[in-house]
């Protein structure tokens, strides 16, 4: 984030529940939020104490998001003043 010039906050939040998973709509770990919005939303999200898998730029999977990924949801966020 300080290379992208955010000098916002990070908030971590533990998951310990199905509930707090539904409640939170908590896709799996890691899920990453910028305002409130995931860096990669899914067309058919399912709340769920879980792993997460995220399609890479080359369509291979990973379980994090590419640093590609996270740069341009900050570059948005910013862009859109949020």
């Amino acid at each position: 984030m300080g290379e992208e010039g955010i000098r916002d906050e990070i908030e971590v939040v533990r998951v310990d529940s199905s509930e707090d998973a539904e409640k939170l709509k908590f896709i799996g770990s890691p899920t990453l939020l910028i305002n409130g919005r995931d860096i990669d939303p899914p067309t058919n999200p399912y709340y769920a104490l879980t792993c997460r898998a995220y399609r890479l730029e080359d369509g291979r999977i990973s379980p994090l998001p590419s640093e590609t990924m996270i740069r341009k949801a900050i570059r948005k966020a910013a862009a859109e003043g949020s």
